[in-house]
């Protein structure tokens, strides 16, 4: 029997310790890479299942798509909580660029990685841009007068486009009125919006939500109206027990602070300074306040004790709409900091990095464009779309005067190809910032250039500031979010965000009835039949659930029936 033998190995197969560890390494860096396809791999399937069609069926303009996201990643995907939520709607408002994309886009970064986001927001803003190019090219070939029938149809867009915002800027409302300072600031914002319009001021005015809301919620008045109070009764008290008794011993008096609650001495002001530090758990510092009586100073509730101070509990739908109590006096508390966290951490020296490095391109075009003259209309569009991108905040209501301003004023786009973009971009679905390739594409057009050249570069100069801005910002944004004063900025900049919704419906009623006669449109309340078109579009889609898309269309109907009915007056 022949016993068998090992064969020895060749002399390939013989390694030296260093060949053996880049072997492993080798490995190592294979299986790490594997596991990371296979990530991004789920994460791209996940994107596309559910997003892939958002760019083609979200439609009624921002305010619409806010509660769309909501409903979508909230409550049935449940990517992210409602106070998540609700913070990113805020941070979206306050920066630059289109409110809705980069709603989204941040939304699906938390969720998933950068390139899973970019791939969202081609699935978001593509169908949309592509649809607003065809009709540049359509417009393009039209004569100066568009017959009766389309002013009518676009008429009754418009309206039926009114009653769908309605409904979106009720329903957002709701979710955001948690106390009477929120109802205060949706309130003031959207008054402050119908009576002046400039290009700072919409910013501004959010600004001062977030500032009024941090005020409020850590209680800096309240501290302050506490302390000057019980000075003016310690005075008062003092004064009459002199006038009514001889003087007494009261050393123990001498500090003013011995009437003070425990929370305002000046041996706890730590607690207002802690308002600046992480929140931990339970009550902020700043929050902790106790509850008197009528007869005495002293607090009847541990300051300390948060399950026993009373908390204001926002209504629901079922409940009643969303309201306030009006008994309620009491300050808002402010939001609980979730558990949302990033999938993908992203260091924050690189999202600093993007945000310089985006002002620094943004000084350079600007310089650019006022010193050297007889540029190509490539670089003048570009830079127009550019600037506009980056200084405009509050998404689809501020765009519109904007680019009438960089695209209208310079002559490239009559007054007349504005309008028909500007009533007809309500009926497409996506951004409302895809106006811009209309635009760039008839530019280019009027020029005889490639309109599908224009339509690039307006694509990228106007989402490109607001991309970049937003990326930027969410490397740090997780760490700024812990702090009880970002918290109550965040929650009055939406708040203030919220109530320039309504100026939009306004914005839009107000100059959305086209004629032959009035290309620059005039208010729908002039004829009270889109009044029942607005009307009709709220009904069906608050009381009978019917989507935007539908009732738009509808609407678009209702406008040919008035034509039909009144065409021979009008035209």
């Amino acid at each position: 029997m022949q016993l068998m033998t090992r064969p020895s190995l060749p002399a390939y197969a013989t390694y030296d310790e260093t060949t053996l560890l880049n072997i492993s390494a080798a490995n190592m860096l294979g299986n790490i890479f594997r596991l990371f396809q296979r990530g991004l791999q789920k994460q791209f399937i996940e994107v596309t299942k559910y997003q892939w069609h958002m760019g083609i069926t979200s439609f009624g303009g921002p305010v619409v798509q806010f509660q769309n996201f909501n409903r979508l990643f909230v409550e049935q995907y449940q990517w992210l909580s409602d106070s998540t939520y609700q913070e990113l709607f805020a941070v979206a408002q306050a920066l630059p660029g289109s409110a809705s994309t980069k709603l989204l886009f941040i939304i699906t970064l938390l969720h998933t990685s950068l390139l899973p986001a970019l791939v969202s927001f081609l699935y978001w803003a593509l169908p949309g841009a592509i649809g607003m190019f065809v009709l540049a090219l359509g417009v393009g070939q039209i004569g100066n007068n568009l017959p009766v029938p389309v002013y009518a149809l676009l008429s009754g867009l418009n309206a039926a486009t009114v009653g769908v915002i309605f409904i979106a800027a009720i329903q957002l409302s709701n979710k955001a009125i948690t106390d009477k300072l929120s109802l205060a600031l949706i309130f003031l914002g959207g008054a402050a919006g119908v009576v002046y319009t400039a290009l700072w001021y919409f910013p501004v005015l959010m600004v001062l939500g977030g500032i009024t809301a941090v005020i409020y919620d850590l209680r800096f008045i309240q501290r302050w109206w506490a302390r000057g109070k019980q000075n003016f009764k310690f005075t008062l008290r003092r004064r009459r027990e002199s006038e009514e008794e001889p003087p007494i011993q009261m050393s123990n008096l001498e500090d003013d602070s011995i009437w003070l609650p425990e929370v305002y001495r000046e041996d706890t002001a730590a607690d207002v300074s802690g308002a600046w530090a992480p929140v931990k758990s339970g009550v902020p510092a700043a929050r902790r306040i106790p509850v008197r009586t009528s007869t005495s100073t002293r607090p009847i509730l541990d300051a300390s004790d948060t399950e026993s101070l009373p908390v204001a509990e926002p209504q629901s739908d079922e409940d009643g709409g969303g309201g306030v109590d009006a008994s309620d006096i009491r300050a808002a508390p402010v939001s609980a900091v979730v558990d949302d966290n990033p999938k993908q951490e992203y260091p924050v020296w690189l999202g600093v990095g993007i945000v310089i490095g985006f002002f620094f391109s943004f000084i350079i075009v600007i310089v650019i464009r006022a010193l050297i003259k007889g540029l190509p209309v490539t670089f003048l569009l570009f830079s127009n779309l550019y600037l506009a991108g980056t200084i405009i905040f509050g998404g689809g209501p501020v765009v519109i005067p904007l680019l009438r301003e960089y695209i209208v004023s310079e002559g490239w786009v009559s007054s007349r190809d504005f309008t028909i973009g500007l009533a007809l971009i309500q009926a497409f679905p996506g951004p409302n910032f895809n106006f811009a390739i209309y635009l760039g594409a008839l530019t280019y057009h009027n020029y005889g250039a490639s309109s599908i050249l224009g339509a690039i570069v307006s694509f990228i100069a106007i989402y490109t500031p607001g991309m970049l801005v937003a990326g930027g910002m969410f490397t740090f944004w997780n760490k700024l979010r812990r702090y009880a004063v970002v918290i109550s900025l965040l929650r009055g900049i939406n708040s203030a965000a919220i109530g320039l919704v309504w100026t939009a419906i306004y914005r839009i009623w107000e100059s959305g009835f086209l004629s032959d006669k009035w290309s620059d449109g005039i208010s729908l309340g002039e004829d009270p039949w889109w009044i029942v078109v607005a009307s009709t579009a709220f009904v069906t889609g608050r009381g009978w659930g019917f989507p935007a898309p539908v009732s738009i269309f509808v609407g678009g109907l209702m406008g040919i029936i008035w034509w039909a009915v009144t065409g021979a007056r009008i035209s």
